[in-house]
């Protein structure tokens, strides 16, 4: 069950668990977090289509590990910034709360040559989710991978995932981005888990709408979930 910080409502799962990055996540005990699915190869010609019309293009995926119920995805976005300026954007691990939907605060705990740990908040109403996510910035791939530290205090269950970009067309970043989350079980965890799954999946597009300036990260749970 998650662990809400809300303790009067301890007994209800939360609903933003978005990632982190977001939205985004993994137990130790589930193994090495990896860039590997993050290939292009998945694209089809109408998704390379949409990507050139600078659309968001989402994949759905939902995964049962041992206890762990997992859904998330994959998702492709096309920035018109150059790599330098996506990628110097990643790097900056404090400045994730700028495109984590509902997040109010993402602050480095430790940091040392291997690993950042990176205390995330997200706020919605009276609900108010914590949790740090271990980091490896891997410059040689232009990718981030992240999970959750079950060491420290954390209101979500597990999760891992990875942000990643390359160079489009020379003057423009292709962004793609993987996650697996389970937030826990209940009624009220399976009405908003197709909002938190979209939210996870559009991370991309708040990070095109912070680096390319103006974009308000507006969360899906800020409205009516639709159904899974």
């Amino acid at each position: 069950m998650i662990d809400a910080r809300l303790r009067q409502q301890r007994s209800r799962p939360s609903i933003l668990t978005c990632l982190g990055a977001v939205s985004c996540l993994i137990a130790v005990s589930l193994g090495t977090p990896t860039t590997s699915f993050s290939s292009t190869g998945e694209l089809t010609s109408e998704d390379k289509r949409l990507l050139a019309k600078g659309e968001l293009v989402m994949k759905e995926k939902n995964e049962q590990r041992g206890a762990y119920k997992l859904f998330g995805g994959q998702s492709w976005q096309i920035i018109n910034a150059p790599t330098s300026v996506t990628w110097a954007t990643l790097q900056d691990l404090s400045g994730y709360k700028n495109f984590i939907p509902l997040a109010t605060e993402s602050v480095i705990k430790h940091q040392d040559p291997e690993e950042t740990d990176v205390a995330i908040r997200q706020q919605w109403g009276p609900i108010d989710i914590r949790y740090v996510l271990q980091t490896s910035v891997q410059n040689e791939k232009g990718a981030v991978v992240f999970r959750v530290d079950h060491s420290q205090d954390h209101d979500i269950r597990a999760g891992w995932g990875f942000i990643r970009v390359r160079p489009y067309k020379k003057t423009m970043s292709l962004v793609s981005f993987g996650a697996l989350v389970d937030i826990g079980d209940g009624v009220f965890v399976s009405i908003v888990r197709p909002a938190v799954r979209r939210d996870l999946l559009r991370i991309p597009y708040f990070l095109k709408n912070h680096i390319e300036g103006g974009g308000e990260v507006t969360s899906s749970t800020n409205g009516t979930a639709a159904a899974d």
